[in-house]
């Protein structure tokens, strides 16, 4: 890799698990309209491209009436929002990694299709928010990944150059946005993939975040 200046992270199944957070919101929702509930792999194939895409695959999948989608999804949001951090937790190595990238000087950032209040709620809850210079939620700009426009705004805040950033997520829109904006992808394998991730088109793979720390002091030193 290149000069490395800034790094760029995808939330849910990236930095945190929040899958059953989302799955326990979810079923309340579900159980409201009378819906069966979605177990916690179903929740997880439907994660990734915001809270009205998860609420409308949801309610789609147990046989629900998506003429309401609207209604439905601004009842699900402060379901989510009252609980958003009641089981989710950072995956191994996230804390130590994010402590030792800010010790290098590399401004980071979250961009994520998740809501912004849920975002900064869980970023909080999990002593996260303090590592980040950037954060930008599903709901920030009128657009969201796979558009590249949460990312460039993202890296103008951050004073830095696409071909000088590198985009981490786990799912196809991350590595699309991150395309679209000029920026560099890795993909981690534990996330949220709705396709194998030798499919997403990523430049690396790595398995757990751990791993990022050496590929990119090495880059950062260029």
């Amino acid at each position: 890799m290149s000069s490395l200046k800034a790094i760029i992270f995808d939330l849910d199944g990236t930095l945190v698990d929040s899958a059953r957070d989302l799955r326990d919101a979810v079923n309340v929702l579900l159980a409201e309209e009378g819906l069966r509930q979605i177990d916690l792999d179903e929740v997880k194939s439907m994660i990734g491209d915001g809270a009205a895409k998860l609420v409308e695959r949801a309610v789609s999948a147990t046989g629900g009436d998506l003429s309401r989608l609207l209604e439905l999804v601004a009842r699900f949001l402060p379901i989510y929002e009252a609980n958003a951090a009641r089981h989710t937790e950072a995956y191994p190595g996230v804390v130590e990694t994010l402590s030792s990238l800010r010790g290098l000087g590399l401004p980071l950032a979250v961009v994520t299709n998740k809501p912004y209040t849920a975002t900064i709620d869980i970023l909080e809850a999990l002593g996260l928010r303090a590592y980040f210079d950037a954060v930008v939620g599903g709901d920030t700009l009128p657009e969201r990944k796979p558009h590249p426009a949460p990312i460039l705004a993202a890296l103008k805040h951050l004073g830095v150059a696409p071909e000088a950033a590198l985009m981490v997520g786990d799912n196809y829109h991350d590595v699309r946005a991150a395309r679209a904006a000029g920026v560099r992808a890795f993909a981690v394998t534990y996330g949220y993939s709705h396709k194998p991730h030798a499919e997403l088109g990523a430049d690396r793979l790595i398995n757990t975040m751990s791993e990022l720390l050496p590929i990119v002091a090495n880059a950062a030193a260029v």
